[in-house]
């Protein structure tokens, strides 16, 4: 019941969000605005004419003698020696004229230099087809303002402003988009406390039946990042002589352990050492360091790049003696996992370690911040490699199929993966915590154990293609319905694209799990915040 809870906290959280930003900012808007407005006021005064400068000068000494002062000079300050007046001669331009009443003293005090902000694209739910051109990305931005919550408007502002705007309410929105908020921080507490509730609560790995794998935990410390994490490695029967590697991405909100069951499969039908790290979930942190931020997949990426000394430091400890990694390896991620492992696969390109990577394997994966259709822009050519999708059907915890969209708009008439009949969300979340599973199952569906068997078939097949460059896994054409036999009895599925994009509903509260993520995601941080660079904080709705 654990995941019903928090469920229902994250439910209270997102409600309570949108009408935060009101209380939390409240007073800093005010002095913020006071300040930009001046500021872009005195940018904004046009030049004035020989008459207007004069009455100007008048004004300016009627104000001053009405606060007691000389017009030219505070008080108990004489003249300088070589001080000369204005020559009246001189070209305008050299002169700033300045903002004439009371109001000068005010806004001498509160003007603030304008910040320099990078325009931002707005990560929006993707079409069916969509191209990959950066004209999309920047039409959405320009029409995210009409259509989005208040934290996407504001993030449009942000990107406004860099082109040219200078409204005070556009300089106020960039000072609040680029830096952390109350909502940041209540936000990364609450997640905090439940992510390690959960790792707590899902104990160590456990091993099925039979299984003739050997599964041990140790730390790893991400690059760039630096954090420590827990990380389960699986190491097949002969380890020692295992040519093959892979890492796992556990999904939102979940933790590593709870995959055991998947992950000794797949280490034990690919002899392949399997190393499954547990990131955070904190969508709210201020550093973008969660599984679906930009910084955790740059530090996923990183991990395999140059000597991959982090990750043979935690393998070692973990087996007890040093360990050699293979050189190979396939990225393998679950729901928002996915997105991750596609996001460091892109990366990769730009670190050298695209050379050793095989291809990737999402199982029924979740994209935010459009990082599988950015991935699929950079895997081509040379730099090409298999993405292939094993979906459940389209509904509410998968976005209503996505992914598998994308995979077809990038790659159409290829194989880019299949949907399981009657699939569910957890279907590869199979684990030896029975109250876990349960609360599972109840949030997301039900899985039939065909769906769960097939699962791993799938992925295994396609993963030793991967590594032997064969084809001996389970493939179909566009729209081809495969039969896949296991030992729990035959399970379908249908070679993408999706025959019907009309999402079901798998559970009666399918609406309400909506809402959450909406409300949750809104306020999502996929860029580090505050940075002088192109990284700003952006937010992005489900749908």
């Amino acid at each position: 019941m654990t995941r019903i809870w928090v469920l229902l906290g994250s439910g209270c959280l997102a409600l309570w969000l949108p009408i935060a930003p009101a209380w939390a900012d409240a007073g800093p808007s005010a002095e913020h605005g006071a300040g930009d407005s001046s500021l872009q006021a005195t940018k904004a005064t046009p030049e004035k004419s020989a008459p207007e400068k004069s009455a100007a000068t008048k004004s300016k000494s009627a104000d001053n003698a009405h606060k007691g002062q000389p017009a030219e000079h505070s008080p108990r300050t004489k003249k300088t020696k070589g001080a000369t007046k204005p020559d009246k001669g001189a070209p305008e331009k050299d002169r700033v004229a300045q903002p004439a009443g009371p109001e000068k003293v005010l806004r001498t005090q509160t003007v603030r230099p304008k910040p320099t902000v990078p325009p931002v694209a707005l990560p929006n739910a993707v079409a069916a087809k969509r191209s990959q051109a950066p004209a999309v990305a920047t039409a959405q931005a320009a029409t995210a303002t009409a259509s989005q919550p208040s934290a996407v408007v504001k993030a449009a502002a942000v990107a406004a402003t860099s082109v040219g705007a200078t409204t005070a309410d556009t300089t106020t929105a960039a000072v609040k988009t680029a830096r952390p908020s109350l909502i940041n921080v209540i936000g990364s507490f609450v997640f905090n406390v439940i992510g390690g509730a959960m790792l707590a609560f899902a104990g160590p790995p456990v091993l099925p039946r039979g299984s003739t794998v050997t599964v041990k935990v140790s730390s790893l410390t991400m690059p760039d990042t630096g954090q420590k994490v827990q990380a389960n490695w699986y190491f097949p029967e002969h380890a020692d002589s295992a040519t093959r590697m892979i890492y796992f991405q556990h999904g939102f909100m979940a933790v590593a352990p709870m995959y055991s069951y998947t992950l000794a499969a797949l280490a034990q039908s690919t002899n392949s050492i399997v190393v499954a790290p547990t990131l955070s979930s904190n969508a709210f942190d201020p550093k973008a360091q969660w599984i679906g931020g930009s910084a955790d997949q740059q530090a996923v990426a990183d991990l395999f790049a140059g000597n991959r000394s982090a990750l043979t430091e935690s393998a070692s400890a973990a087996a007890g003696h040093q360990v050699t990694l293979p050189t190979k390896f396939v990225l393998v991620g679950h729901s928002l996992g996915g997105a991750l492992v596609s996001g460091a696969a892109g990366r990769m390109v730009d670190n050298g370690a695209i050379a050793n990577l095989q291809g990737v394997v999402l199982m029924d994966s979740v994209d935010l911040n459009n990082a599988v259709p950015t991935v699929l822009g950079k895997l081509t050519g040379a730099n090409y490699r298999p993405i292939y999708d094993i979906s459940s059907e389209p509904y509410v915890w998968n976005r209503d199929g996505l992914v598998g969209r994308e995979l077809e708009a990038a790659r159409p008439g290829q194989f880019n993966g299949v949907m399981l009949v009657g699939g569910r969300h957890i279907d590869a979340l199979q684990g030896a915590n029975p109250v876990l599973q349960f609360a599972e199952y109840v949030v997301a569906g039900f899985s039939r154990s065909p769906n769960i068997e097939a699962e791993k078939t799938l992925a295994i097949g396609w993963i030793n293609d991967m590594f032997a460059g064969t084809g001996a896994g389970i493939y179909g054409a566009p729209g081809q319905t495969i039969t896949i036999d296991t030992k729990a009895g035959p399970a379908t599925a249908v070679a993408l694209p999706f025959a019907s994009t009309q999402p079901v509903q798998a559970t009666p509260w399918d609406g309400i799990a909506q809402l959450i993520l909406n409300g949750v995601m809104q306020f999502a941080v996929f860029e580090p915040m505050g940075q002088a660079g192109p990284a700003r904080a952006v937010s992005a709705v489900l749908r």
